[in-house]
Parts: C-alpha cells; structure tokens; sequence
C-alpha cells in the first residue's frame, strides 16, 4: 500500500501513525521512511490524581476510597513516586498522598519524593483535608478526621473559594527532647522536637541566611548518627514578638524530599521548640512558600492553620492494575 494510503487506513481505525526516519548505510546513506502504529490508549482504566499544594509544598494526590484493588494499587504507586515526582519527566511534587478508607473518616498515607514513607506531613494533611471536603461536598465549615501513621489528625476546613481553602489542623502532642549538638552541625546545637516524626530546630540569630544553611548543612545533618531514622532539620529566627505572639522565619531541610517551600510539621515543631524558651503560645511562622498560624496549647497540643489548593486534575498509566510493571 501507499504511503499516504497507508497512513489514511490507520485514521480510519482511530489509531495514531508517526513518520520515522532510519539511517542505513547498505542503502547508500539514503533515509528510509517507516510507519509506526500505537493502539489508542485505554485512559478511562487510569486512576485519576490531583496536583495539590499547601504554600507551595505540592503533591500527586490519589483517593483510592472504594477500590478494591486499593492495597495493589497503593504498592505501585510508591514503587512509582520518584518517576510520578519527577519534575521534568513526571508530573513534578514533593510527594504522593494516597487517601483510604478508615472506619471514622480516611487515612492518608505519604510517600516523599525518594520513596521513603513519612509518619507525617502537614501540608499534605491540609490538602488532604480540602480535597475530602470537596470532594464529599460536606457542608462548611466541615469537621474530616484524617489517620495518619502518626495518629489521628482531626482537621476543619474552614472556607473554601473555588478549589482553594483555609483548614485548621490538630497536629497532636510536641515533645521536646533536649539539646543536640550534631557532627554535621558546625558546632552548632539544636533542640530536638517530636511532633509525630522527628525534627532538629536550630534558633539561629536575625538576619541569617537560613537557606544557605538549609542547602549547605541539611543534607548531612539529616543523616547525621545523632537521628538513627534521619531527621527534618529547620533553622529559624525569632523576628518579633509581642502580646499578639511572635513572627517566625523558618527554612526548612526535609528528610527525604530536601529543601522545600514549606513544611507544616517543620514549622509546628519551630513554634514547639520556642514555645519551650519562652512563654509565647501564638506563631506566625513565615516559610518561603508563604505564612502559617501555629499554636501551642496546654501539655504541648500544637494546631497549625492555612491555606490548601486542588491545582489540577489528570490521569496516569502508572497504577493501572492492567499494566504490566
């Protein structure tokens, strides 16, 4: 058949057809053509994803409620975080939220950029908690209660402008564990914080550059021997404070995903290490990726307000069950 016949042929059969070109040299140099079919991709079998963002930490999200190949599903796409994560191969993020059912709500399960599994994240659980509340169309302000590997997460979403909200999380009980000083630290001490996974906080002096120790001492200090199962590392100043609480810059080094534009347990471990200095109760702790309001309340109950954003919706081939790994 004719080329362009050829070509007529596989548009009448819904199918795509693509020019290639093939150097031979038993052909004198000259270039042969070739044609290629691809059979239509079946993309309704794909499980959809929403991109989702908390100030800028941003996630693949995929809400396997119902499906009962949830448990393979989820193994797959773990396996397949750091493609899906990719920012120039993939569909970019720091990680992937996976939403389940639980009995009293849903449980989230995380898995950073690198494929290690957090116990927590609180960016991710705001978004998560928006994406329930839309999704399910619960009335405003509405009450989801997120399990997590860290233990229950109650959150509200307090408004909700289109696909953006504001939510207010219960990030349970900061324990504070004393002065560490790490090899990696330059001599430097930081207080080490507890808030459902393990944070080191340096108080650095106003008018530090904190993300250039971010980048230069994050990397080893999350490693270091002195956290056996690696650590998120922030380093903070104390702008201002007064009756209304104090202003918090923070930079944070997260383990396993590295220098982010926020991490919400990093600033709600900030607020729990200056909360133990001083008698402030009230943050604002301003990340590079924007502001969140953190409290810290009686025996150390600490709860982090802001914003989350559904950005986008699509599918991927990557946990279809019907592919083959």
């Amino acid at each position: 058949m004719h080329l362009r016949g050829r070509q007529r042929d596989l548009r009448r059969r819904g199918r795509r057809s693509r020019r290639r070109h093939r150097f031979d040299p038993s052909r004198g140099g000259g270039r042969i053509f070739t044609v290629t079919a691809v059979r239509p991709v079946e993309r309704a079998r794909w499980p959809s994803f929403w991109k989702v963002e908390g100030l800028g930490n941003d996630f693949v999200l995929v809400d396997l409620r119902s499906r009962p190949d949830a448990a393979n599903v989820a193994t797959r796409l773990a396996a397949a975080t750091p493609e899906l994560c990719d920012r120039h191969r993939g569909v970019g993020a720091d990680g992937v939220l996976l939403v389940l059912d639980a009995p009293d709500g849903v449980r989230m399960r995380v898995v950073n950029h690198d494929g290690s599994v957090p116990e927590m994240c609180g960016n991710g659980l705001r978004c998560v908690a928006l994406y329930v509340a839309l999704a399910d169309c619960l009335r405003l302000p509405a009450d989801v209660y997120v399990a997590t590997d860290a233990g229950p997460r109650p959150c509200t979403v307090l408004t909700a402008d289109g696909m953006r909200g504001t939510v207010r999380a219960d990030m349970g009980t900061a324990r504070t564990e004393g002065s560490v000083t790490p090899q990696a630290a330059e001599g430097r001490t930081a207080i080490a914080v507890d808030v459902g996974n393990p944070h080191a906080v340096f108080v650095c002096d106003p008018g530090t550059d904190l993300a250039e120790l971010a980048r230069r001492l994050g990397p080893a200090i999350e490693r270091d021997p002195a956290f056996p199962s690696g650590t998120n590392v922030e380093f903070a100043t104390l702008d201002a404070q007064g009756e209304d609480g104090a202003v918090v810059t923070c930079v944070v080094w997260e383990r396993g995903c590295g220098l982010t534009q926020a991490c919400g347990t990093g600033a709600c471990a900030t607020a729990a290490a200056l909360a133990a200095r001083t008698a402030i109760t009230r943050f604002e702790v301003r990340l590079p990726g924007g502001p969140l309001a953190v409290s810290v309340g009686p025996a150390h109950r600490v709860a982090a307000e802001g914003p989350a954003r559904l950005v986008f919706h699509g599918r991927h081939p990557t946990a279809d069950p019907n592919t083959a790994p």
